[in-house]
């Protein structure tokens, strides 16, 4: 039989430790002596205790230590259960992971000069909705107010619910940057159905992931908002995944100001098949 100090040196658990592990049913000790309260550890709980602090060491908490010592009582049995634990573990480190790209991504960018007001780019998951939409070409992105003049007049002939909070967006569909000539639908989200007319569509978007960056100013600010939310997902293994659109919050139509009009920049995302985690 060793005494409580014998038995703390040669498991490496400090006397506290012990008691502590006999006060939750870790580690009980073999025998206490009756009339001085003196604790005893038998040799054969050494294993025990050196199981406790190889589990310990892995990260479990002393009340999974107790379940595990209970349940596990064959090597296979531990086997397959750390097995399933270091699989939890892995997406923990790969979720970790994320995060502290973000983070580093987010102190690159801050450092960087440019006009855009401070801001953050953000992963959203926009839901499925319904939309009328029209869509046509366009000499320049100036020229975009036309395409929204038409949308009005289609609408007119039916009694059109806008959806809350009101979404008003512009598809690029051209494969691309261009200056010129440029392939747009706007879009404006609804409640109800309605039907087609010649040039406005009615139609269902289904669920989208983009990532997105919302500034407050003027449109000429759009080619930069642009040039980061690509650095974004080029440094945050992503990809692209489909057209890029913008929100636009506060549009010239509520707004006379530039400097107030706010905007969403969107791209469509999806996770690298093979990033590094």
């Amino acid at each position: 039989m060793l005494k409580i100090g014998e038995f703390s040196v040669l498991s490496q658990i400090s006397i506290h430790m012990l008691r502590h592990y006999n006060d939750i049913g870790l580690l009980i000790p073999e025998h206490v002596d009756d009339f001085t309260g003196y604790r005893y550890y038998s040799e054969r709980q050494l294993p025990i205790a050196n199981k406790i602090q190889a589990l310990k060491s892995m990260g479990l908490s002393l009340a999974l230590i107790k379940e595990i010592l209970a349940k596990y009582t064959s090597n296979e049995q531990l086997k397959n259960y750390l097995e399933l634990h270091a699989v939890e573990q892995r997406e923990k480190i790969a979720n970790l992971q994320k995060q502290l790209n973000l983070i580093e991504t987010t102190i690159v960018n801050l450092g960087h000069i440019s006009d855009i007001p401070l801001y953050s780019v953000a992963l959203k998951k926009f839901p499925a909705h319904y939309v009328i939409s029209i869509r046509g070409r366009i000499e320049t992105p100036g020229n975009e107010a036309v395409l929204w003049e038409k949308l009005a007049k289609e609408r007119e002939s039916q009694k059109i619910q806008f959806a809350n909070p009101a979404l008003n967006i512009a598809v690029f569909h051209d494969e691309g940057f261009k200056e010129y000539d440029l392939d747009v639908e706007i879009q404006q989200a609804v409640v109800g159905r309605y039907h087609d007319t010649e040039e406005m569509k009615f139609k269902k978007i289904e669920e989208t992931t983009a990532a997105t960056l919302t500034f407050k100013g003027q449109y000429s600010l759009l080619p930069d908002a642009n040039e980061e939310i690509i650095r974004w997902i080029t440094d945050n293994h992503y990809r692209l995944d489909g057209k890029r659109f913008n929100i636009y919050h506060v549009s010239p139509e509520t707004e006379q100001s530039v400097e107030d009009m706010v905007t969403e920049v969107s791209c469509k995302t999806a996770m690298k098949k093979d990033a590094a985690i």
